[in-house]
């Protein structure tokens, strides 16, 4: 019977794709065989052009030996878009780049997104070789973010890490394949981000997506993504020009003590460039960031550079024994009996920086610390 329905849907399928075909119009085959799937069927979908609801094709079911095939019916003229075989919700979606004509095969065992071969679509085979070097750094992202809620052998220093392996193999790949669909596949992408808030401003920014830009106008003068990427990149645009013209007339006025009970005022350092930082001891990624910040402070603290660092330690004695190991240079002081302080400037999660500059306005500061490192230089 399985096998029967299978006929059924593939007759089916190729049937509707030939109903009122024109002349323009070329024969299109995705096919191959996947095993080890928690599944017995594949659907097809396109993706929107706007990469928003995609439009599901049709369905098949797998034969015994996991063996499928769709065929479309594609304008010849019409330019590469984005498709998607999706198994199940349990099994992450395989995108394809089709172009008309296209005889693309498949073949995967087991976990159909990471171990999978592509044949006839060179996109295809790019997007499958971003997949294998991206994903598997965030799936290992992933299991260590769920196991340092528990006892384990994890640290947030090796989260950060396959992050960055993430995120570093999310730029090469971008870098490499400018010109190709796959690298507008691959900038979509902000999964290690989301975990380490430590990388923001190091991965993936507006440069990139200029640079894809320019690069698929040559290699596809006709594919409507360039007018998605020529709007996404104005929206952007104009949210950072509005950024920059927010102004805060002054901030919260916020009095600590440091390690040796001397008081110290936020206002005492008007005048300066300061960069005022929420930290926890207890964290890997928050040490880290102290770490680099030694650096930015030894070059810049002679031009009128300064850090507050407000510790959200509920351990005092904790605190201090960090900050006598680590020697901050800076004003570090506790605020960890004091929550009042983390609700007047909205830190819900740490780290969290913001920067003040010498005429009082406040904004937000990136983490990375070659983005936090420009934004300094820009306002000394």
């Amino acid at each position: 019977m399985k096998r029967l329905f299978v006929t059924i849907s593939m007759a089916l399928a190729i049937a509707l794709g030939s109903c009122g075909v024109a002349d323009n119009q070329v024969n299109t085959t995705i096919s191959g065989r996947v095993v080890g799937l928690n599944a017995d069927s594949l659907y097809l979908e396109r993706v929107s052009d706007k990469f928003a609801q995609p439009e599901r094709l049709g369905a098949v079911c797998l034969a015994d030996n996991g063996a499928f095939s769709f065929e479309l019916n594609i304008p010849e003229d019409e330019s590469p878009r984005f498709y998607r075989l999706v198994a199940s919700n349990d099994v992450r979606p395989v995108t394809l780049v089709v172009s008309p004509g296209d005889e693309i095969t498949i073949e995967s065992a087991g976990d159909m997104f990471l171990n999978y071969e592509v044949e006839g679509s060179e996109e295809s085979q790019l997007i499958k070789q971003f997949n294998q070097e991206y994903f598997t750094a965030c799936d290992r992202l992933a299991l260590i973010a769920e196991r340092l809620n528990v006892r384990s052998a994890y640290t947030e220093q090796e989260a950060y890490n396959a992050a960055k392996e993430a995120v570093t193999a999310q730029l090469r790949f971008v870098g490499t394949n400018q010109g190709r669909l796959a690298a507008l596949y691959a900038l979509r992408h902000k999964v290690a981000e989301q975990y380490i808030p430590q990388l923001e401003g190091f991965g993936i920014t507006i440069v990139h997506y200029r640079a894809v830009l320019e690069a698929l106008r040559k290699s596809y003068p006709e594919s409507p993504y360039i007018a998605i990427l020529e709007q996404y990149i104005a929206e952007e645009e104009m949210l950072v020009d509005l950024a920059n013209r927010v102004e805060l007339a002054s901030h919260p006025e916020i009095e600590l003590e440091d390690i040796y009970k001397h008081k110290h005022k936020l206002s005492d350092l008007d005048g300066k460039v300061v960069l005022l930082y929420f930290w926890i001891s207890q964290s890997a990624l928050c040490n880290t960031i102290n770490a680099d910040l030694k650096s930015l402070y030894e070059r810049y603290h002679d031009k009128g550079f300064e850090v507050y660092h407000v510790s959200a330690d509920s351990d005092i004695a904790v605190w201090i024994e960090a900050v006598r190991q680590q020697e901050h240079p800076w004003i570090s002081v506790y605020g960890g009996a004091t929550p009042s302080v983390f609700t007047l400037f909205n830190v819900e999660q740490l780290p969290k920086a913001y920067i003040i500059e010498r005429d009082g306005d406040i904004s937000h500061a990136p983490l990375g610390i070659q983005e936090l490192e420009r934004e300094i230089k820009r306002r000394l």
